[in-house]
């Protein structure tokens, strides 16, 4: 039984190439231009001295032409390379120093179907000196024909003209080519000139400086030409194992945590992709890279790299190195990080929040609001074997103080995610006996209370107790450093102790008293006076009962703001009514 061959549609497979494997039409010039560099290195392989050219020349009739004096192709090669599909991709003086390449010259010369019903092809072998100048001439109908070129070329290598369709001719229009050649081959090391009808003389579109071979300031400015923002930091990237070579930009702007703007990749100076995010890891969404791809294998497309082991090992490296610079450039460039951290500070919390590489970012360099001035965690466990956070904001205002005095160090973790970065801290990073949350009610019981017999400190406290009970807070006598701090408020939690100010609705509600929680269990703010503070003992020596009950009062305001709370209508009337008061006292006026 004799076996039969697969017929190809060609108009399917361009299909195919259009709505799948390509991203646009445009690649058609990419694979033109890959093609023609990949002929040119070729050549080199086996001559040295010979010549190393490419040439992009738009036609006024609709066409493109790119010319190469690169290693040419036989009529066997053009068989077995430009007319069959699936065939090996290089020929086989190729194979020897297959990773210097960058097209797959079968499927690649396809693209240019995307927007041309027939392609023209004449090539001379650099085999031998003699050899014909042969054409080949492919159409979208799946046909070819190879014949002996009319006219030669003058020394070895290939010419592709294609003609685009009438509905295609955007994409060689002088001005699209134009920014097609410079987008994909800028970076290559071959000169490639471009001319077109509007061009008085070839213009060079290639050999450009890339990012990581410049100087930092080379490289902002490709960064601000290229990416449209001008980086905070230039960090270098080399991962020599897998040839991978390049820069990352700190972005300028916040971003959106976990969503990448994606990297700017080159393989072997062509350009790949502006979107890809396989080589960056997640955390390091504020990075933009610009990095040489080396070694790491392409997809069928060129247009992003193939997922493998190698990726893997190239994305961890990067990594590290990322955090490495950002390690660099906190101790060289002091002012600038302090850029980056205004910057960026809370979408690092964010991810530290789930990420141990980036907690480790945050424990050396991000900030922290303390008793005891700004500074990172790790100053902070290195300064204190007793470390306590608080995620209230009321509590770090009320508190920094009185811990500050004691020696004790407090940290304010009251901000977005603070608490759980702190925690992580404790938790996960071996500091369980070091960092601990802060218990505000426990510290205020640890607080001295006034000495027995201190009757002058005590001289005070019945009436003080019949002031607060009068705004349901609790009074609690205790004496403590600084001297500066006369009262202290402590709210009661899940209690809002500013109803007791409010209308008296229970008394305008009969069921009120019936329905409501025992006033014996319901927890209670209290406001805690220390009686080593002159305010505090000056009370003692007020005789005016309306004077005294009006200082409590005071104090008890300046206990709600040294609480950082925020005084509504009746606590602004109390404290007006203490002001008239004791102005009228210390007048002695009524």
């Amino acid at each position: 039984m004799s076996g039969e061959s697969f017929r190809v549609d060609l108009r399917g497979i361009v299909d195919i190439l259009s709505h799948h494997l390509y991203s646009s039409p445009r690649v058609y010039l990419r694979e033109l231009i890959q093609n023609a560099r990949d002929a040119v290195v070729a050549r080199s392989e086996v001559d040295s001295d010979a010549p190393r050219e490419i040439a992009i020349e738009v036609e006024d009739g609709g066409a493109v032409v790119v010319r190469d004096s690169g290693i040419g192709l036989t009529e066997e090669e053009m068989r077995s390379v430009l007319a069959t599909i699936g065939a090996s991709s290089k020929r086989s003086d190729f194979t020897r120093v297959r990773r210097q390449y960058l097209g797959q010259f079968g499927i690649g010369l396809l693209s240019c179907f995307l927007i041309a019903d027939r392609i023209e092809v004449r090539s001379r072998s650099a085999r031998s000196a003699d050899a014909p100048t042969l054409s080949w001439v492919g159409s979208s109908d799946g046909t070819f024909s190879i014949t002996t070129a009319q006219t030669p070329l003058a020394g070895a290598g290939t010419e592709v003209r294609v003609q685009a369709r009438a509905d295609d001719r955007e994409w060689v229009e002088p001005a699209r080519v134009h920014l097609l050649a410079e987008r994909f081959a800028s970076l290559l090391e071959l000169p490639i000139s471009l001319q077109s009808g509007a061009q008085p003389q070839p213009e060079i579109v290639s050999t450009r400086t890339p990012p990581w071979r410049g100087s930092d300031l080379e490289a902002t400015a490709w960064c601000h030409r290229e990416l449209g923002f001008a980086p905070l930091a230039v960090l270098p990237i080399d991962v020599p194992t897998a040839g991978v070579v390049g820069v990352a930009f700190i972005s300028d702007s916040p971003g959106r945590v976990g969503n990448r703007h994606g990297d700017t990749v080159y393989s072997h100076g062509m350009f790949v992709a502006d979107d890809n995010v396989q080589l960056a890891p997640n955390w390091a969404y504020f990075v933009r890279l610009a990095v040489e791809s080396g070694d790491l294998a392409l997809t069928a497309s060129r247009e992003s790299l193939q997922d493998s082991p190698a990726i893997s090992d190239v994305k961890e490296q990067i990594g590290t190195q990322l955090r490495q610079g950002i390690e660099h450039f906190a101790l060289s460039d002091p002012v600038g990080f302090d850029r980056f951290m205004d910057v960026h500070a809370k979408g690092i919390l964010a991810m530290a929040a789930s990420d141990d590489d980036m907690l480790d970012l945050v424990i050396g360099h991000v900030p922290w609001e303390t008793s005891e001035g700004t500074m990172t965690l790790a100053q902070i466990l290195r300064l204190s074997d007793d470390v306590q956070y608080t995620a209230s904001m009321t509590d770090f205002t009320a508190f920094a103080p009185l811990l500050r005095a004691r020696r004790s160090l407090l940290v304010n973790g009251s901000y977005v995610y603070g608490s759980e970065i702190l925690r992580k801290v404790r938790e996960r990073r071996g500091h369980a006996a070091r960092v601990r949350a802060f218990d505000p009610h426990a510290f205020l019981d640890s607080l001295p209370e006034p000495r027995e017999g201190g009757a002058e400190a005590r001289g005070f406290e019945v009436h003080a107790r019949a002031v607060l009970e009068r705004l349901g807070v609790d009074l609690d006598l205790r004496a403590f450093a600084p001297a500066s701090t006369p009262s202290l408020f402590v709210a009661a939690p899940g209690v809002d102790h500013r109803s007791r100010l409010a209308d008296d609705a229970a008394e305008a509600d009969p069921w009120a008293g019936l329905l409501s929680e025992p006033e014996a269990s319901r927890a209670r703010p209290r406001l805690v006076m220390n009686v080593t503070s002159d305010a505090v003992r000056s009370l003692v020596r007020v005789r005016d009962e309306r004077v005294r009950a009006d200082a409590i009062s005071g104090l008890y305001v300046i206990g709600l703001l040294r609480a950082g709370e925020t005084l509504d209508e009746r606590h602004g009337e109390l404290l007006s009514s203490t002001l008239h008061t004791l102005i009228t006292a210390a007048g002695g006026g009524e």
